[in-house]
């Protein structure tokens, strides 16, 4: 059974629907990439599934229970946590005070285990948890966000453009942590711009294209063939070639 599995889900904003009959699965230990040009709904997908944004239709089920009708902090105690886009800390609030949100309801002790974890991960972090999170550069600011999401001990971490105007050697140390958190059974879906870099990574993956998956394979495949990515991600290939 996959952890993680949306059937026909679809999500939008008033009179928006910016996801449509959706359908894909996460399996245990994998990490799933989700690309596809501005406005294809990668976004309000991941919305869709931590709950912040509700279901117009169809389901989200997780570690076999269906949970679209919950609330989101519901989800994120059943084990999902998401680092949304913009990276959206307390400024005012110190480092390790931001660190500590995704932990609240835990005792102190089990507070302190999970923030050395973290710091084990982002060793630069370890410098600065006192300093306010509204000082931090971008890349110090996306660290504290996955740590934030990681204090919470998740099953599943949703990440939303991580390297989203970052430097390079930045990015770098964020991608590099990826691994250890899969190997220390996390499971990652990843909406990523920077394609070529999540290629290295990506189990699977799907491009989404105007709310609906184009395309969703092996992400061997496109490491193999990337000029095929090219197509789908800007939609130049026809509904009938993604049918086949």
């Amino acid at each position: 059974m996959p952890l993680l599995t949306c059937d026909h889900l679809t999500a939008g904003y008033s009179d928006l629907i910016a996801v449509r009959d959706l359908s894909l699965s996460l399996e245990e230990g994998e990490l799933f990439g989700l690309v596809g040009p501005n406005g294809a709904g990668k976004s309000t997908l991941l919305k869709a599934i931590t709950g912040v944004v509700p279901l117009r239709s169809g389901s989200v089920t997780f570690q076999g229970h269906s949970v679209g009708s919950l609330p989101p902090e519901v989800r994120a105690r059943r084990g999902m946590a998401m680092v949304q886009e913009g990276r959206r800390l307390w400024p005012t609030l110190n480092v390790r005070d931001n660190l500590m949100l995704g932990a609240y309801h835990e005792k102190r002790k089990e507070q302190r285990v999970r923030e050395e974890e973290v710091l084990d991960l982002f060793p630069a972090l370890r410098l600065i948890l006192k300093r306010s999170a509204g000082v931090l550069s971008g890349g110090e600011q996306q660290m504290v966000a996955v740590g934030r999401a990681l204090m919470a001990k998740p099953k599943v971490l949703l990440i939303d453009e991580p390297s989203l105007g970052l430097a390079p050697i930045i990015v770098d140390e964020i991608y590099a942590s990826l691994p250890t958190l899969l190997e220390n059974g996390v499971s990652i879906i990843l909406v990523e711009q920077e394609v070529r870099r999540l290629l290295d990574l990506a189990t699977r993956l799907a491009v989404l294209h105007e709310g609906e998956v184009a395309y969703e394979g092996d992400g061997k495949q496109f490491r193999d063939n990337p000029e095929a990515l090219t197509e789908y991600y800007l939609g130049t290939v026809s509904k009938q070639g993604r049918e086949q």
